[in-house]
């Protein structure tokens, strides 16, 4: 501890934790929702380990994708649940994904389905991140409406906001998230911006347990529903259902099946009174009151969405960098562009190695060989100075280049989404994207690439990635195989051995992650903006 009145070190920076720390049994279960092609899976592929769960809900609905995810020094649960269109006349797809989403696989309704009294296995989720598609947001606004109901932690992911921008529409964030009481993340998904920061958004409202501001019905509609909510509001319907009264009151007055025959069902004496509710409701509105209510919050959404939105030009400046993440990011070009980035290295790399050998090692070689030494100190100094020509030969010319252009390349921002760009493919042989700069240097000489794989997130990835990174071949072995196998094998020859080295590593890859499958954890790459390297 620093003595009093010393000065506080410039170079010491001072980081708070957050506590307590949410891992292990603490840490909370994170649900994608939202409608179909809005891009909930790609922000989970994005995001999640090599070795994800697949199952379906029930046994009957739709799949899921479920894997823990590292956050900092914190830990989630993340779940892609399947897609569901809206809670207005539910279908059988979407009512299953609402009552995974409320209870979890502890359906209170649900008893008679033996499959589900076995334990939970899917706990009902923490915290809601809602995926919505910034170019069609006024139809995502209606569900999101609905979920607010739910008296759960939210968060909105306010995806293809790149999209959005080409399109002449401005979100004004701040405003939307005012408005709703949620934190609202702007994201593209595709190119991996926006995770990372939406992530650690699910955090807090976990630890400050924050929930969406209401969302009433306008004033005439509430009225209305006063007797159908003064028929429900009884402690035992509550204790049934689990969920907020406020959600029970817009499911019943919209005349949904599942929750109104529930009803019925367990309280037959209320059947009568919530009928009559229903018809007096009818009395005071121009349509019916499913028609009304839904009719209600679609003007709602609708009338939010002209709030925030604001028709507006490409932000000024925006334009070169947007076209280099087309080009490093675009799901379909992205790996071209980061072949380009691999290949360029490589050429400036054995481009310039030529000159600088011809000024370090070439010279110093030329010295040495005018040395002979009779004597056997003079031996062994020849010996010495042979090795470091050739130490130097190696280090100059090649390694040298090498480190300069990786760590341009990672100050500019440029490796990052090289990195996000090539997970996926890594994901194949249980690794992550981050481990794509070893993999480079060990095309030059796998000892500085394994040293190199220290940085790698986790213990596993960092023995991983050393064992398969031996099986790159360095430049010293393929100039070996150039040479020897371009003579004897010909140019077919030496693309099956280098086929070969790359099944080997993708089959090793394979085992290792199989045998390393409960230990591997999800990680989101974080795209920084670009910037000029220092």
């Amino acid at each position: 501890m620093a003595k009093s009145g010393t000065p506080p070190n410039p170079l010491v920076t001072t980081v708070s934790l957050c506590t307590p720390l949410l891992r292990g049994d603490k840490r909370p279960r994170v649900a994608l929702v939202g409608r179909f092609g809005v891009g909930k899976s790609t922000i989970f592929n994005a995001a999640s380990s090599p070795i994800a769960r697949h199952e379906r809900l029930a046994g009957l609905g739709g799949a899921y994708q479920e894997c823990v995810l590292d956050v900092g020094l914190d830990q989630i649960t993340l779940v892609d649940l399947p897609s569901i269109e809206t809670l207005h006349h539910l279908s059988e797809h979407d009512q299953v994904v609402l009552m995974y989403l409320l209870w979890g696989d502890r359906w209170p309704l649900a008893a008679e389905q033996p499959a589900l009294a076995q334990g939970s296995d899917f706990p009902a989720p923490d915290v809601l991140i809602q995926v919505v598609d910034a170019t069609t947001l006024e139809a995502d606004l209606e569900l999101t409406l609905e979920l607010s109901l739910f008296g759960r932690p939210l968060v909105i992911a306010l995806n293809h906001i790149d999209e959005a921008r080409k399109k002449g529409v401005f979100i004004n964030v701040p405003a939307l998230s005012e408005r709703l009481g949620v934190p609202v993340v702007p994201t593209a998904a595709h190119m991996g911006k926006g995770i990372s920061a939406l992530f650690a958004k699910a955090i807090d409202v976990v630890r400050e347990k924050a929930c969406p501001l209401p969302q009433p019905p306008t004033r005439h509609i509430a009225e209305s529903l006063k007797p159908l909510k003064a028929v429900i509001s009884r402690p035992d319907i509550e204790g049934v259902f689990q969920v907020p009264r406020a959600l029970l009151l817009s499911q019943l007055a919209e005349n949904d099946d599942y929750f109104l025959h529930a009803l019925n069902t367990r309280f037959p004496d209320l059947a009568p009174e919530i009928a009559r509710a229903r018809t007096q409701a009818e009395t005071t509105l121009p349509r019916s009151l499913p028609e009304e209510v839904h009719a209600d919050r679609h003007h709602r959404a609708a009338m939010l969405f002209e709030e925030v939105s604001i028709p507006r030009g490409l932000d000024a400046g925006e334009g070169w960098r947007l076209w280099l993440d087309e080009l490093f990011l675009h799901p379909r070009w992205g790996l071209l562009g980061s072949l380009l980035v691999f290949a360029l290295v490589l050429l400036i790399v054995f481009e310039m190695s030529a000159f600088l050998d011809s000024l370090t090692s070439a010279r110093l070689a030329a010295w040495t060989q005018q040395w002979q030494p009779q004597s056997t100190a003079g031996v062994v100094g020849r010996a010495v100075a042979d090795g470091m020509v050739g130490l130097v030969g190696i280090v100059v010319p090649y390694m040298l280049p090498l480190v300069l252009l990786l760590v341009t390349l990672e100050e500019s921002g440029v490796m990052h989404r090289v990195a996000f760009v090539v997970d996926r493919g890594f994901h194949h042989i249980g690794l992550h994207g981050d481990v794509a700069v070893p993999f480079l240097i060990g095309l030059g000489c796998n000892v500085p690439a394994i040293s190199a794989t220290a940085s790698a997130g986790s213990r596993r990835e960092r023995v991983v990635s050393a064992i398969l990174i031996t099986f790159v071949p360095c430049s010293a072995r393929s100039a070996i195989i150039l040479a020897i196998g371009g003579k004897y094998l010909g140019g077919l020859g030496v693309f099956a051995i280098f086929a070969l080295t790359l099944t080997v590593i993708a089959v090793l890859g394979k085992l290792l992650s199989r045998k390393y499958s409960d230990k591997t954890l999800g990680m989101v790459l974080t795209i920084p903006p670009y910037s000029l390297p220092k």
